[in-house]
């Protein structure tokens, strides 16, 4: 029997280092998160624009946030396909003041 595991593709040692970190200016950065070969995904240029465009625009309108917990607390979905939080918990700043959860109450 043989599994592939994608969410481990871009975590290999041997490629990569520091494997379990969040780089995003990693270089070189030669991940297999949109395929390779004739297998490549005909999506990645859209994806990678809307990546450029919504990220800024998100964290623009979030501004400052941090986890509410610790990131040891996080838990991840038990999965063997896509590794995923089961959830993000975070709190964020506006105006010198701590907004909690979707209503923006405190």
């Amino acid at each position: 029997m043989v599994s592939l595991l994608i969410g481990s593709a871009n975590r290999d040692p041997e490629r990569f280092d520091q494997p379990n970190v969040l780089d995003l200016t990693r270089t070189p950065n030669e991940h297999l998160s949109f395929g390779r070969g004739p297998h490549f995904c005909i999506g990645a240029a859209l994806a990678r624009l809307e990546a450029r465009i919504a990220f800024p625009l998100l964290l623009e309108r979030l501004g400052q946030v941090r986890l509410t917990i610790p990131a040891e607390s996080l838990t991840w979905r038990p999965t063997r396909v896509m590794r995923g939080l089961a959830a993000l918990p975070l709190e964020r700043y506006r105006n010198s003041c701590v907004v909690h959860g979707p209503s923006g109450r405190r």
